[in-house]
């Protein structure tokens, strides 16, 4: 669907712990040219659940609804732009968490009633790839690799509305590898980016551990055996469980955390590797993977150590911008601008519910 007229959209993000919003303006197209960020808003709930130690669905599902009024308030200031000059709403209604989706799905509707505004049902995984279109300019296909703190899966992206599903995680994705581990060597929550740190000054080869389903073919991944390595090692050594801040400065925990990091970055890469393997063993599909691009995005995108090791090992590797990893309004809105196809018109735009899972099926690309 092609419209050189340029469109204002509004995208709204409550699918965990992030509140965020977001105005964008560009051409309702599959066009190369990313769209104008008029304005953003985001709140992150991390401080507040902290104490938990994870995300709380009722607790974050609150925070959202207290803060989604002010952030719009403080959005349309910020843009200068008035709620009636809004085309259409970009709102995430999968995956997520029930709660936190429903606040920010019952907020576009309430816009949509107001404004007749059509609302457009957005996938937040697909959004999290698309997000590389923010700032870069690409051609389909390419490869995505989507690692957060919920997923772990890999994409044969044809277009903005063709998602093929290549393969994923068998348990835990990426990002609760980081933070399990990370609770289990006591250094809180979220854990990734403090052993992201602390593993900048790290030894990766000073504890081994096992690399999951390293010799099963297909981009299938798994981090249980992963997460079960760095439990006897904190059982045979207590000492290392850091019980203060302070025990976190230790050169042996920087070791452990390189170490750790190191083990869930090279699965990824073995498996973005199988990925392409399985790409190119695909007779009818037309592609060579050597030339399609790979694209990351998702929190754990912002790794500092999965963008070195991976920039140096795929020469046509895309990450999202740090800005747009985590859960964020901006991907949404642009996501939304990109599908105009997917967009639900007033009133049927009022009838949208959320659901908190996306199934995935393996189709052969």
């Amino acid at each position: 669907m092609s419209d050189s007229h340029e469109k204002i959209i509004l995208g709204i993000e409550t699918s965990c712990d992030d509140t965020s919003l977001a105005l964008i303006r560009g051409t309702r197209s599959e066009s190369n040219r990313p769209p104008i960020i008029l304005g953003h808003k985001s709140f992150s709930q991390e401080l507040i659940l902290r104490k938990w130690g994870g995300v709380v669905p009722e607790l974050a599902a609150r925070n959202h609804l207290m803060k989604l009024a002010p952030l719009f308030e403080e959005l349309l200031l910020e843009s200068n732009i008035a709620a009636k000059q809004i085309d259409w709403i970009g709102v995430t209604t999968h995956p997520g968490l029930l709660g936190p989706l429903l606040t920010g799905i019952n907020v576009a509707k309430t816009l949509s009633l107001f404004h007749q505004l059509p609302i457009n049902p957005v996938n937040h995984l697909f959004a999290h790839l698309e997000a590389i279109f923010l700032t870069h300019t690409l051609s389909y296909p390419y490869l995505g690799l989507l690692v957060s703190g919920g997923h772990s899966a890999f994409f044969l992206v044809k277009s903005s509305i063709d998602f093929q599903y290549l393969g994923g995680t068998t348990d835990d994705a990426a990002g609760e590898a980081f933070d399990k581990g990370g609770k289990m060597l006591g250094i809180g929550y979220p854990a990734g980016k403090v052993i992201d740190d602390l593993a900048q000054k790290g030894d990766p080869t000073r504890f081994s551990f096992p690399i999951g389903l390293k010799n099963v073919d297909g981009p299938i991944l798994s981090f249980s055996g992963l997460k079960t390595s760095l439990k006897n090692i904190l059982d045979e050594d207590p000492s290392l469980v850091c019980r203060t801040p302070e025990d976190q400065n230790r050169p042996i925990i920087a070791d452990l955390c390189a170490s750790y990091q190191m083990a869930i970055i090279t699965a990824l890469r073995l498996k973005t590797e199988a990925a392409y393997r399985m790409i190119m063993a695909a007779s009818n599909a037309g592609i060579n993977s050597k030339r399609i691009p790979l694209v990351i995005g998702g929190g754990v995108a912002a790794n500092r150590g999965l963008r070195q090791i991976f920039t140096s090992f795929f020469s046509d590797c895309l990450f999202v911008p740090f800005q747009f990893c985590t859960d964020n309004g901006a991907m949404i809105a642009n996501y939304a601008l990109r599908t105009p196809q997917n967009n639900k018109p007033y009133p049927e735009s009022l009838a949208l519910d959320a659901t908190s899972t996306y199934i995935q099926k393996s189709v052969k690309p």
